[in-house]
Formats: structure tokens, sequence, C-alpha cells
């Protein structure tokens, strides 16, 4: 017997942009079904569901989510919390943290073949998945110098929707073992593969991509080939003097490469949740049906009402490894209250900003680093 059969049917869904009743009715067995699940093998979840009085068997409705204790996204930082034993690891991603502490994210077989099938649906249903041979631009840290570091892998892995003909990163550790960024070698791959007419992905950081083409003179600029994409994530933050608005940034990337508005989107996600987000092509967040979101008032944690902003509450079942089902985060934003004009059924939020008392220094704030030392 399946012990996750339907946390195995809800992350395998067909488009899960597209929410259903009978959907959404799976989306709550799968809920219940892990809590229980975490309940059994973890002693600090046992002890977080005996202090709230939470019993998982009472997960009935979607109403019931709100009730299910959350693990603070920080205290990821600082224990490391696993139903299963150890030995039942398959793969450990860390993520730069507050003051030097970082998250680590583990996965066994079973569940990061969950996750990996939540991307794949969410890819297939927004047309993002080609057979066509496809050029990389990689404006991330090359996986061979960043080891496990959870952004790297993130953005080597969404390789495998095209097949890869060449890829090309954008930061490389020099002989001193520092993180340069290669802007003019980027320029140059470039120029090479829009003259090859392959389709064209580039990754990555957006103070990395807007570097590349702010200043980008009209010799360097060059139109590529139908199906190209730009596929962002990890936002700004610490590069906040070299931010601009999202339209900004879109026009001036079509202005670059050709590429068109439809097809530059952002990608919002945490390592702590792991479940992935991706704009659609009216440039919305939109929620999968395998996840939920939930935004509370920080002082009484009540959940608040759709368009009102609080912290982040992540909600995804297909974890067995971690028992990171319910997260708050330090992220602020709301749902919104209209529906979204691109024609997924499934609610929408938007990202106010980040929370906390302390910045993150992690990946993004390095690369913001790296950028002020040109």
């Amino acid at each position: 017997m399946n012990e996750f059969k339907y946390a195995e049917k809800i992350s395998r869904i067909k488009n899960p942009l597209d929410w259903t009743e009978e959907k959404n009715k799976i989306m709550v067995k799968a809920v219940k079904e892990m809590a229980v699940f975490h309940n059994r093998n973890s002693d600090e979840i046992k002890a977080l569901y005996a202090k709230y009085k939470f019993k998982p068997e009472s997960i009935r409705t979607e109403k019931d989510f709100e009730r299910i204790p959350a693990i603070g996204v920080n205290a990821m930082k600082y224990h490391l919390l696993t139903s299963l034993p150890h030995k039942q690891l398959e793969l450990k991603l860390t993520s730069s943290g507050t003051r030097g502490q970082k998250t680590q994210i583990w996965f066994d077989k079973p569940s990061l073949d969950r996750v990996q099938a939540m991307l794949e649906t969410l890819w297939r249903q927004e047309g993002f998945i080609s057979s066509d041979s496809t050029n990389y631009l990689m404006f991330v840290y090359d996986p061979a110098d960043a080891k496990n570091l959870g952004i790297s892998f993130s953005n080597m892995n969404q390789q495998r929707f095209a097949p890869v003909n060449e890829a090309f990163y954008a930061l490389k550790k020099n002989k001193a073992g520092e993180w340069e960024y290669r802007k003019e070698a980027m320029i140059n791959k470039l120029k090479e593969f829009a003259k090859e007419g392959k389709p064209v992905r580039m990754f990555g950081i957006p103070s990395f991509i807007y570097e590349l083409f702010k200043d980008l003179p009209a010799k360097d600029r060059v139109s590529l080939p139908k199906g190209s994409f730009v596929f962002t994530a990890g936002g700004w933050k610490a590069a906040e003097d070299k931010k601009v608005e999202k339209d900004v940034f879109r026009k001036r990337i079509n202005e670059c490469t050709g590429i068109p508005s439809e097809n530059i989107r952002d990608g919002y996600g945490m390592a702590e949740h792991s479940a992935p987000y991706e704009e659609c092509s009216s440039h919305r967040f939109h929620i999968p049906v395998y996840n939920r979101i939930l935004a509370r008032d920080p002082v009484t944690m009540k959940v608040l009402p759709n368009g009102e902003p609080g912290l982040l509450e992540f909600i995804t079942p297909f974890n067995a490894m971690m028992p990171n089902l319910a997260i708050v985060s330090t992220d602020i934003g709301y749902i919104d209250k209209e529906k979204c004009d691109c024609g997924h059924s499934s609610p929408t939020f938007t990202l106010v900003g980040r929370g906390g008392l302390v910045k993150h220094k992690g990946c993004a704030i390095q690369a913001a680093d790296i950028l002020k030392k040109k």
C-alpha cells in the first residue's frame, strides 16, 4: 500500500493551474496523509501538534489547513528536522542564510520525484517544454564551483525541459577562489548563440541579467529565434540600487533580443518550501493546485482576507523526508482579489517584499557584491 497515495496523485496532476473540485479534494487528502505521517515520525512535529492540541486526522476541508501548526522558516536555519532515517537521503541542498546560517533541504527519492513532477506539470501547462535543441545563458553560479547551492541546482534542473546544446555560466570562481561575473564573455556568447539559430533560454538572478543588457550597445543587440525565453528567479534583494520595475526590465530585454514580453517570466520560490511558482503570460503568480498560500497577520497570526498583506504561509504535501508541510516565511504578500485574465482558474498572489529585521546574507546579496566589484 502506498503511504502517500494522494501526495503522489496531486504532485502529478495535469494542468495544476486550473483548480477543480476533484483536484481540491485530492489536495485535502494529500495534506492530511502528510500531516499524519510527520506527526508519527517526527518528535518535533509531534510535540508541536500536541502543544496546539492539533490532531492531523481532523483535517477534512481546506479550512482546516489554517489550523495546522506551521514551522517558522528561520527555525529551519538552526534545526535539521527529518521524518525519515538519514540513510534514505537522496539529495541535500543548502541555501545561504542569515549571518552564515544555512538551511539544509533534504529529499528522499520519492519526495524528490514528487517535487520534480510538480515542476514538470507546471512547465508543461505553460508551454515551456520543448524538444528543440537549445542554448542556455545561465546568469547563476556555475554548479561546478557552487556545488550543492540550491539556486544552482534549481536553474540547472530546469535545463531538462529542452535539450541542451550548450550551457554557458556567467559566474565562475577565479584562481583566487572569488566569484567573477563574466560580462564580456556572456555578450560574446549571446552573439554566438544568435548566429547559430537555435532557441536561447536565459535563467538567473535579474540583477545579473539586467547588468548585461542595460547599456548594451546597438552593435551587440541580437534577434533571438522563436521559442527563446528568459526566466528570472531570486529577486533583486540587496541589489536595490540596480533594481528596475518589471515592465522596464522586460522592455529592455525585448529591445536587445527580440524576445516578446510573454516569454520573459519571473519565478518565485524558497528553499524551505521547494514548490515552484512561475508568472503566467499576464505576469501574475498563480498558486498551483498542489500548493496553498495563506497571508497571516504578523501579530495575531490570524488568516487575512484576500487583498490584505501579511506574512505568507506556504503549504505543500510532497516531502516525507522533512516536515516542511506548512512553513511561515518572512515574506510579505497577499492573495489577489481579482481573477487573472490569462485564462487559468487558480488564484494568484502578489509579493510585497521581504519581512524580518535582518537582511538575508544569501546568494543574491553575494551577487550584488560581485556586481559592485565591476
